[in-house]
């Protein structure tokens, strides 16, 4: 969809749907910036630096299969 195709369908609605449209805009962009901030503020690492599998599950990490591993290797 290019940008007169855009224009021409909003030619087209009312102004009360234009309003909707904007208000749910706003909302829209309200709601992302409110995620990007809370994103910002998690921590990037567990609280706990000592515990090595709440770091890798933090990470998404599966180290069982790791240790497995290791394991039937040695």
């Amino acid at each position: 969809m290019s940008d007169t195709d855009v224009s021409v369908f909003l030619m087209q609605l009312e102004l009360e749907q234009l309003d909707k449209i904007t208000a749910d805009l706003q909302l829209r962009a309200e709601q992302r910036a409110k995620e990007q901030a809370e994103q910002k503020s998690k921590p990037r690492f567990p609280p706990s630096y000592n515990d090595l599998d709440s770091m890798a599950e933090n990470v998404g990490l599966d180290l069982s299969s790791l240790i497995k591993d290791i394991k039937r290797r040695s």
